[in-house]
């Protein structure tokens, strides 16, 4: 298990920062900053880059029109059945393609180092990484290619280097158009049209961030900030409610758990 006692100063650095002293006003602050990381463009989609759920991964510096972008754990390794996986990245890129060929949408897939969700799957193996990659190559990507899709796998994505520093959790509720967040240090949830994935996924975050790999029982506060699509704003209001009802383990801990939402803005 870590020694908490070198996370003391991380997590003092996170609390300081302003985001996580008043999301709310920091959001309202940076209101055109945020707004820029979603795609709004109506231009057709022709890639999804599909990347863990990680506060550590290194996204592009600058929204990509026609991109779409989905953070799921391990890129999709702890899903429970990788044909149902399959089956919903097929149909997420079906709507995508708004009737062009399916292979108009270029599906890449990636990995990461030190990736937790591997650790969760493939706890057992020697190099868990190593295992990961070859799922999310050899089962994920060839699944999607016997669907129609016109997938690849791309390797290790950049991150940062170091421990889990994070304290917040983003949930894209608009599949994907949410390609970045720089200025907050936050797991990131989106998942393709599976509401109780994303739900899932978000508590890994929060799990992480309390676990034995990051800050343990230390962390005493944590912010969901959740991005709701203005053509369906009932998902933002089904996925806070259930993250409301199950972090009441933690607050029945005393841990201070924060809700806001943002309205993502709409395709122009």
């Amino acid at each position: 298990m870590r020694d908490h006692h070198d996370m003391t100063e991380l997590l003092s650095k996170e609390l300081a920062h302003p985001f996580n002293q008043d999301a709310n006003k920091w959001l309202d602050a940076y209101e055109k900053e945020w707004q820029e990381c979603f795609d709004s463009s109506a231009a057709p989609v022709t890639e999804v880059e599909i990347v863990c759920i990680d506060e550590r991964m290194l996204m592009q510096a600058q929204t990509v029109s026609g991109k779409r972008v989905l953070r799921m754990a391990g890129s999709g390794v702890l899903w429970k059945n990788v044909d149902e996986l399959a089956d919903a990245i097929v149909s997420y890129v079906t709507q995508l393609a708004g009737g062009r060929p399916l292979s108009s949408v270029k599906v890449k897939v990636s990995s990461h180092v030190a990736c937790g969700a591997a650790g969760i799957a493939f706890g057992k193996d020697k190099d868990p990484d190593e295992s990961a990659r070859v799922f999310q190559r050899g089962s994920i990507v060839e699944k999607l290619k016997a669907r129609g899709i016109n997938a690849a796998f791309t390797g290790d994505a950049p991150m940062v280097k170091g421990p889990h520093t994070g304290i917040a959790a983003a949930v894209d509720c608009t599949d994907g158009r949410l390609q970045r967040l720089p200025g907050i240090n936050a797991f990131t949830v989106s998942d393709p049209n599976n509401v109780t994935h994303a739900i899932e996924e978000a508590m890994l975050a929060l799990k992480i961030a309390s676990g034995s790999h990051a800050y343990g029982e230390k962390l005493k506060q944590f912010t969901f900030v959740i991005f709701s699509d203005p053509a369906r704003p009932e998902t933002a209001k089904t996925i806070e409610a259930a993250l409301r009802e199950q972090t009441k383990e933690y607050t029945a801990k005393g841990m201070d758990i924060r809700f806001v939402e943002r309205k993502a803005p709409t395709v122009k």
